[in-house]
């Protein structure tokens, strides 16, 4: 059976830019790139208009607006016949909604006992009254009876069969209700008078009849009785814990698989499923030797399950090395104190991080929260000891325990109770934690503590109620850390941007050579087929975007004085509102790092950037949910940020300020590219399978979705790699016309060609050996040799680190010279660099100023 591990993959965001046929133009580019494997977003049937895939609507089939099934089987032929091979994203956790999603009209056509009622996650005796055996749908624009009553709720034929409409959206009716409306007299007989109240009670009776009921989407976070996808009303959670559910929704990706059409899968959102292990389980048996690696968030230290039957996660935890090797620890104090002039970093982070948790898991998870709650009270009463407390102190306890847990969530088994060691240490370490936070109201109970913990380690009882506890508790603890971390408490913690990443902790500013070694060892040891990314379409910044906010750390004393200038230099900008100034002190400090991350080269930016960044200002300031958010938009605050952007970039306003800034923002840019090819080359040879988002082969300058999703221009890359490819192309040149990006290329294509070439050298069984550096810059390089088995043939990696401190401002790449008195200790052999074709012996100490003579990486084997 041949090996269908991916050597490098290449994302693409398939859409209505992007189809099948598309991207089967791309592979011949991606071939010559060095690309073995074109990794795809979500591929099957989407919600009509979806803009990214994850909201399946019909897992059945393949996506008819990206070619269908004949579309994606001619793009694999096309792949294949250049030895390429597919990857899919696929999204088990969860189906969009709507009338286009067949399982969700069956559920609300015959509710609990029809063939939608297995499929969804749905609590079928929710707390609000006469709400029992109903889905409640919050999607009403008023109050329930405003809405009637104004006739915006109506029965209408919609292709061939009666439905309720409101608006845009129909619903169907149970077959007891379309069958009653032709003894009634048909739609018609249900019309009521708008102000007069008594002509709408029959259309009422029969709302009142089905199986779901509608209500004001305010009341939706508190109230809604079916799982989500975090907080999103309009992605519905499945059970495929069920076989039946997996097979239903699985069928199609099977199929492909079995037909080689794919390779492999990417899996979004373990931690929302009821049993990541067990689904994991089934998901490796019937795809046989597909690769698979899980979209695992894992907290710094955190190891991934290791019965998880795949090659490892989709990379955050390279990501999150790789920046930290390129933010400098020593400017933490000077970050710190520029931060709070502009009231940008809290004084207790782990305290800010707990509260942003609090907040969401009373709004945004408020449900969801609460059902565990009455759960855990249900179960209390089950164990005298604890019995006579009440459903508030269960609701604190839980969300307190979820606000203390320092990881997204355990693996205790839903169905036996059966709790690793590991798990078990976390739980405790919760519980005490959780009873030790202060508290403004009286306090539950200890031993409901104690409780909590019993249950959720499986110790208290493994009936059907105590079980439930522990499925519904671990699969809210994920959703609770991702809206209150990454969505929340990482857009109000502006310290730094560059470290405030999907899976990074902002309060590590930082790592050096030996913490990178120790990370790379442990996942050549446990997980060496693992994809390792530094951009994703989730990812919080674009991997240059990243590093040029990244190189502020080495520049944090020019930094400080700067942005305290334009504090008071601006300060007539900024827009008077009911809600104070905008921005706000901590917005306009995000937008002067946001501005640094995304300068253009030339300098001057056009409105085309000033849009981007203005919508960016604005979502990152609804995120942090301070003084605007997604719910209740605060419209003149938000118009402030609008015109300070707008103003800010204006020549004649800001002229001045545009001088200093593009200064700053340039020598943030020269430090960033020496970075950006010391992470390109890194990613590329460290263990594990390199990752390259669409179109970063050359310098990206991108921000959270919707902005990472925008059209690439992929003839401008094929054209730059075909004049790269052609003979007399000089690496110095490419490093002396830096800025478009053509060095980048080419240390991308170089690299990935050269795993190609030494497979034994970067494949699961090659080894990871760090290189001695010593001299004055020893801090500044890592330096590790990648040997085949047997070691006769070996791949030597040698970049900067923190390389801003070596170039010393003088505004050019670090080469030669600028490393005197450092030197690297190269394994015995003849070596030749691949990037630059230079020659140098190895087995001894050896000048890095050598081995970084023409560019300032070097990616290193022996002939």
């Amino acid at each position: 059976m041949r090996d269908r591990t991916p050597g490098a993959t290449y994302r693409l965001q398939l859409g209505e830019r992007l189809s099948f046929a598309d991207a089967a133009e791309l592979v011949d580019y991606l071939a010559d790139l060095g690309i073995t494997h074109l990794y795809l977003s979500p591929l099957l049937q989407p919600r009509p208009g979806s803009t990214h895939g994850y909201d399946v609507a019909d897992p059945t089939r393949v996506s008819e607006p990206l070619g269908g099934e004949q579309g994606l089987r001619a793009l694999a032929e096309r792949a294949h016949r250049r030895g390429l091979g597919l990857v899919a994203d696929i999204v088990p956790n969860h189906l969009g909604t709507g009338p286009a999603t067949p399982l969700w009209d069956r559920l609300l056509a015959d509710g609990q006992s029809g063939e939608g009622g297995r499929f969804f996650d749905v609590d079928w005796d929710p707390p609000l009254p006469t709400a029992s055996g109903k889905v409640l749908l919050p999607v009403l624009g008023d109050q329930y009876g405003v809405v009637l009553e104004r006739g915006e709720l109506e029965v209408a034929v919609v292709d061939g069969e009666p439905r309720l409409r409101y608006f845009e959206r129909t619903f169907p009716l149970s077959a007891e209700s379309s069958e009653a409306l032709g003894r009634v007299g048909g739609p018609e007989a249900l019309r009521g008078r708008p102000g007069e109240p008594s002509t709408w009670t029959r259309l009422h009776a029969l709302l009142e009849a089905q199986h779901y009921r509608l209500m004001h989407w305010r009341a939706g976070d508190g109230l809604v009785n079916y799982r989500r996808f975090f907080a999103i009303n309009d992605l519905a959670a499945v059970r495929v814990e069920d076989p039946a559910v997996f097979d239903a929704t699985h069928q199609r990706i099977l199929a492909l698989v079995a037909d080689g059409v794919i390779d492999g899968l990417r899996v979004d959102h373990p931690d929302g499923l009821a049993d990541p292990s067990g689904y994991l389980d089934v998901l490796a048996a019937r795809t046989g030797s597909a690769w698979i690696v899980v979209e695992k968030i894992l907290a710094v230290g955190e190891r991934l399950p290791e019965d998880w039957p795949v090659a490892g996660t989709t990379g955050y935890e390279f990501c999150n090395d790789a920046v930290g090797l390129f933010v400098d620890p020593a400017a933490r104090p000077a970050l710190d104190a520029s931060a709070r002039a502009f009231e940008a970093t809290p004084d207790d982070e782990a305290a800010a991080l707990r509260r942003a948790k609090a907040e969401v898991l009373s709004a945004d998870l408020a449900a969801d929260a609460r059902r565990v709650a009455l759960r855990l009270w249900t179960v209390a009463q089950h164990h005298r000891e604890i019995r006579d407390v009440d459903d508030r102190a269960c609701l604190q306890v839980v969300t307190r325990a979820i606000q203390a847990l320092d990881v997204y969530r355990t693996y205790v088994d839903p169905f036996t109770g059966d709790a690793r060691p590991e798990d078990v240490a976390l739980i405790e370490d919760m519980i005490a934690a959780a009873e030790a936070l202060p508290l403004d109201a009286p306090a539950a109970p200890p031993g409901l503590y104690r409780l909590l913990a019993d249950v959720l380690g499986g110790r208290a009882g493994t009936d059907p109620a105590h079980l439930e506890v522990i499925r519904r508790f671990q699969q809210l603890s994920s959703a609770a850390m991702a809206k209150g971390a990454e969505d929340t408490y990482f857009y109000r913690q502006r310290r730094l941007l560059a470290v405030n990443e999907v899976g990074g902790e902002p309060a590590r500013l930082g790592i050096d050579a030996g913490e990178f070694h120790a990370s790379s060892r442990a996942r050549a040891e446990t997980h060496p087929t693992s994809l390792l990314t530094t951009a994703t379409h989730d990812t919080k910044r674009g991997e240059d975007t990243r590093l040029r906010i990244a190189a502020l750390s080495e520049m944090a004393g020019w930094w400080d004085a700067a942005v305290r200038g334009w504090r008071e230099r601006n300060r007539a900008l900024r827009s008077p509102t009911p809600a104070g100034p905008a921005p706000d002190p901590a917005t306009e400090y995000l937008l002067y790092q946001t501005l640094v991350g995304v300068w253009p080269p030339s300098g001057a930016p056009d409105a085309a950037l000033a849009a981007r960044v203005r919508d960016y200002a604005v979502k990152a300031s609804r995120e942090a949910k301070e003084r605007t958010n997604w719910l209740d938009p605060n419209e003149a605050f938000e118009d402030g940020i609008a015109a300070f952007v707008a103003a800010l970039l204006d020549p004649h306003t800001s002229g001045e300020f545009l001088t200093q800034f593009g200064e700053l923002a340039e020598a943030a840019a020269e430090v960033a590219m020496v970075s950006g090819l010391a992470q390109t080359l890194l990613r590329c040879t460290a263990p594990g399978v390199p990752d390259t988002y669409q179109g970063t082969e050359l310098w990206d300058d991108s921000l959270v979705d919707p902005d990472n999703r925008r059209p690439v221009d992929f003839a401008l890359r094929r054209r730059l790699l075909g004049e790269l490819d052609a003979p007399g192309t000089e690496p110095a040149e490419l490093l002396a016309g830096r800025r478009d990006g053509r060095v980048k290329l080419w240390v991308l294509s170089r690299a990935l060609r050269a795993r190609a070439a030494h497979p034994g050298c970067v494949g699961r069984h090659s080894g990871y050996e760090p290189l001695r550096v010593s001299g004055r810059w020893a801090d500044h390089i890592v330096a590790f040799a990648r040997p085949a088995p047997g070691g006769a043939d070996c791949l030597v990696t040698v970049v900067p680190r923190l390389p801003g401190a070596v170039m010393a401002g003088r505004g050019r790449p670090p080469l030669g010279e600028d490393w005197s008195g450092t030197a690297v200790t190269l394994p015995v052999g003849e070596w030749t660099d691949l990037l630059t074709g230079a020659g140098r012996a190895g087995g001894s100490d050896v000048p890095v100023g050598d081995v970084l003579r023409t560019l300032p990486v070097a990616l290193l084997a022996r002939p």
